[in-house]
């Protein structure tokens, strides 16, 4: 009888052990390996931005198609205001269970390093998928430039003859329109970062469509902008691009000169991707940015990619390598602060 009851426990403790391993993965190698995410309810990508400019397009019109990649509804939800703070910080009130999303650009790095959000965005947020990395480019408004200057280099005469004459328009006073901006004229006119509002007016617009319409109209001179978002008013003649922003010509605008041309390194393009809230469980990101980079892939995205000039530069990057960018991003925009005396 005693026997017995020591067999039988025996026989337990076996069962118990290989119930454990069974259930920990120790078992069958198939059952080692995590379970694949599957979303099951609605998916939010937060835009700190309006519909309208550049940051509008590049969510709207990659959402629907992760929406037929995940099999579950997906929206946009647009949380305007302060430069692209109170978006960030609507997406880090979320709770971070791999159903909110963030869509951000260099101007939550400018935010994050100035002490502008109640917490740290680099250690907060985590890097799922690039979209898209854009070129900036100078263009002049026709109605006003007439009898003043012709091309970037007569741009840069008239500037340094007739200080603070003429005005320059652009989207964000603390984004990558802002930094390419003050790069290229620092460069150009030889003044440090901190002089170039000596010799020009800057002044910021809330849409790109406001830009537009001062540029029509002559209420600015110049602005800096996307070639892609101007295409339409380059076509009818309304403004005349001067410069794009990068190391060469582009191969959509072949007879717009660069700024890498002419010796000046100010090819800042504003980058857009979609980060994930620290503590999102790793197999939701892994799922996200596979689904982004499938998305991206199909034939509607990038047939829009390439209309808005975007392919002049590298596509889709994942986690690994959009990581790689911020962190560099992060040493450049300190310097680019330190050198416009917005950062000690």
């Amino acid at each position: 009888m005693k026997r017995a009851k020591v067999l039988l426990a025996s026989l337990l403790l076996v069962l118990i052990t290989a119930g454990s391993l069974f259930a920990a993965g120790g078992g069958d190698s198939k059952a080692a390996q995590p379970s694949e995410w599957k979303f099951t309810r609605k998916v939010t990508f937060i835009s700190p931005w309006g519909p309208g400019g550049g940051s509008g397009p590049t969510i709207r019109n990659i959402v629907p198609l992760v929406e037929q990649v995940v099999g579950v509804p997906c929206e946009v939800q647009h949380v305007e205001g302060a430069g692209g703070a109170n978006g960030a910080i609507a997406a880090q009130r979320q709770p971070p269970d791999g159903y909110t999303f963030l869509m951000a650009t260099q101007s939550q790095i400018i935010l994050d390093l100035q002490k502008s959000l109640p917490y740290d965005f680099k250690s907060e947020f985590i890097p799922v998928g690039k979209l898209v990395h854009s070129t900036n480019g100078l263009f002049a408004s026709t109605k006003a430039m007439k009898g003043k200057y012709t091309d970037f280099k007569s741009w840069v005469a008239y500037v340094k003859a007739h200080p603070k004459e003429l005005s320059c328009a652009m989207l964000s006073a603390g984004g990558t329109d802002a930094a390419s901006l003050y790069q290229t004229l620092s460069q150009s006119f030889g003044v440090p970062m901190d002089q170039v509002e000596n010799l020009i007016k800057i002044v910021s617009y809330g849409g790109g469509s406001e830009i537009d319409a001062a540029l029509v109209g002559g209420h600015v001179d110049m602005a800096v902008a996307g070639p892609g978002d101007e295409a339409g008013l380059i076509e009818s003649g309304d403004i005349v691009p001067l410069l794009v922003l990068s190391e060469t010509r582009m191969k959509s605008f072949p007879d717009i000169p660069c700024s890498g041309e002419m010796g000046i390194s100010s090819y800042i393009g504003t980058w857009r991707g979609i980060f994930a809230r620290k503590g999102t469980p790793q197999g939701a990101i892994d799922a996200m940015e596979a689904a982004l980079e499938k998305a991206w892939n199909m034939k509607a995205y990038q047939d829009f990619w390439i209309a808005e000039g975007y392919n002049e530069r590298k596509g889709f990057e994942g986690q690994a390598d959009f990581k790689k960018l911020e962190d560099a991003e992060y040493v450049m925009m300190t310097e680019y602060l330190k050198a416009r005396g917005q950062l000690k």
